[in-house]
């Protein structure tokens, strides 16, 4: 018996030590258990602690930034808002376009080392300056900072093998005009950010940035190449301080090219010289001369104060007060009748029949050919017109030939335009015209007095002084301008403004080409004249020539040049414009 119960605890004795065992086991695997779950849990949230304050150095914070003024930071988010729409002239050229390009910045926040980031950046482009570039990346308070803008693809990727914290590639879009500065004055420019500050590129900036359509504009690039070529000889040839041209279709007042000289480069916005970026056609103000005397003639012949044999006798000269109205080297003196007159371009002339019709009916009719408001045009730089601040008989009568009051030579345009084209007016515009959708145009004068002037112009082109603007078959009709510029209070003696307005062919014209010379110089080939018969016409001349065929205007005749069978002494008295003597009645104002 005992030996049966010591067997029985032996074998309980065994089995309370396996349990015991077990049990110790058990509690080893479960304490190991809690501590793979507390480690576990512990780098969790170290981890999220990491992910939270990158979150909050990465994204919140530089947002805020971004709400209080800087650029978004965010990388691979387009800074600008989308590429602005192309613009083309009317045959499709591209005149400009978006350019995609990358620019740098930082999160001066997230550099470690500000000195170490500013050398290798600078190394890389020596044009950043170290000490500025320094002191952006130190800037603590910021989230952004730009860098540089629009760098080529190869300094990106330089950029990008820095691998500097806090340094980043953003990508971004540029404006460039594949044609330069030969449209400078029609595109403006976009500012750095893409957004319009001048030209055509502001005037459309909504538009161009929403609608993502092509602008066509009704520049023509080889007009505007030729007009810009014989412009640039004919400055450099007269030694001119500038110049400027524009070229319109008369049926529909497209501007098909407008050129101001000194120009500038549109690709390059900050680096031009402000007085380059001046348009001439559309900001300048000048008082035009002779060219002021086809509105007067067309006044007297529509209100029939006068017909075309009515006459004028210019054998003394106008005195007003201590002043006189003078003709200079008019080929005949005495009773001129009105086609003389205007193509003598006589001055005592043309203020005679002033006086006929009056002040009341000068201003009436000069202000219904658009000359005393400003014109529109698709360009927000647009000048407005210097009228007289009293309008008095001397006003009168030194307004009939161009002295006293200054108009844009778009305005002279637009005026002389709707006089050739049948009376009917029509505003100029830069953008591409549909002929079939054309707003109805505006009638100034009636056809009968339309027709007698381009005869008239006609004449001045074969047989006085624009007479080195004739070309052969087409017709061409014009008249030319020379006006002293101002000077202090009174005129300069020898500058002067020198203009050509013409059209072409005569019965019908489908073109009209305005050009001014600032300050022409007298060459061995003018014989001593800067009148302009000796400089504008002829520069006029080679413009129709070049862009009549281009355009494909069809000759009207096999007409010779219509050289004057006048002698060369009375040619050169002739081409003197009548205009340069004249200055003094104007100080009397």
């Amino acid at each position: 018996m005992k030996q049966f119960v010591a067997e029985h605890l032996r074998v309980l004795t065994k089995h309370l030590s396996l349990w015991h065992q077990a049990t110790h086991d058990r509690n080893i695997l479960e304490s190991a258990k809690n501590r793979s779950l507390v480690a576990g849990a512990a780098f969790c949230i170290a981890f999220l602690l990491i992910f939270i304050r990158l979150a909050d150095v990465m994204v919140v914070r530089s947002l805020w930034n971004a709400s209080e003024g800087d650029a978004p930071p965010a990388p691979n988010i387009i800074v600008t808002a989308g590429p602005r729409a192309d613009i083309l002239d009317r045959n499709g050229e591209v005149l400009a376009t978006h350019l995609v390009t990358g620019s740098v910045y930082a999160n001066p926040k997230v550099i470690i080392d500000p000195e170490e980031a500013a050398q290798k950046i600078a190394a890389l482009m020596p044009e950043l300056e170290y000490n500025s570039l320094l002191k952006k990346l130190k800037d603590k308070k910021k989230g952004f900072v730009w860098i540089v803008r629009h760098i080529s693809p190869t300094l990106q990727q330089a950029v990008n093998h820095l691998g500097i914290p806090g340094i980043y590639l953003q990508r971004d879009e540029r404006r460039v005009y594949p044609y330069g500065n030969l449209v400078s004055h029609v595109m403006g420019y976009c500012g750095i950010d893409n957004n319009g500050l001048s030209g055509v590129e502001k005037y459309f900036d909504e538009r161009l940035r929403r609608v993502k359509d092509p602008l066509s504009l009704s520049i023509d690039i080889r007009v505007q190449h030729l007009v810009h070529d014989e412009l640039t000889k004919a400055i450099i040839e007269f030694n001119a301080e500038g110049g400027n041209a524009m070229v319109m279709s008369v049926k529909t007042g497209e501007i098909i090219a407008m050129i101001s000289l000194p120009d500038y480069d549109p690709n390059l916005p900050n680096q031009n010289e402000i007085s380059t970026t001046f348009n001439r056609n559309t900001l300048g103000m000048y008082e035009s001369g002779s060219t002021f005397k086809i509105f007067n003639t067309a006044i007297a012949l529509e209100t029939r104060i006068a017909s075309l044999t009515s006459q004028y006798d210019n054998s003394n000269p106008i005195k007003v007060g201590r002043f006189l109205i003078k003709d200079f080297r008019v080929p005949k003196r005495g009773l001129l009748d009105v086609r003389e007159v205007f193509f003598h371009s006589s001055n005592i002339g043309a203020a005679k029949m002033a006086l006929q019709f009056g002040g009341a009916m000068q201003r009436q009719y000069l202000e219904k050919f658009s000359l005393f408001k400003a014109p529109t045009l698709e360009l927000p730089e647009i000048g407005s017109p210097l009228l007289p601040k009293t309008w008095r008989p001397v006003t009168t009568m030194t307004v009939a030939y161009g002295y006293g009051i200054a108009v844009s030579p778009l305005q002279l345009l637009n005026a002389v335009n709707g006089i050739i084209n049948d009376g009917w007016f029509r505003p100029a515009t830069l953008v591409k015209q549909d002929s079939a959708r054309l707003s109805p145009p505006i009638r100034i004068l009636s056809a009968e007095t339309s027709a007698k002037m381009r005869d008239m112009m006609r004449l001045v082109v074969t047989e006085g002084t624009a007479r080195r603007a004739n070309v052969p078959g087409y017709d061409v009709i014009g008249k030319t301008g020379s006006a002293h510029k101002l000077q202090g209070r009174g005129y300069a003696d020898k500058a002067k403004l020198t203009s050509f307005i013409g059209g072409f062919p005569k019965d019908n014209p489908q073109y009209i080409v305005l050009l001014f010379l600032d300050n022409p110089k007298p060459t061995k080939n003018t014989y001593g004249y800067s009148t302009g018969g000796w400089n504008a016409a002829p520069t006029g001349g080679r413009i129709i020539a070049r862009m009549a065929p281009l355009l494909g205007v069809t000759p009207v005749s096999d007409g010779e040049m219509g050289e004057s069978m006048l002698s060369l002494t009375t040619l050169m008295e002739v081409d003197q414009d009548q205009d340069q003597d004249q200055d003094e009645l104007y100080d009397a104002e």
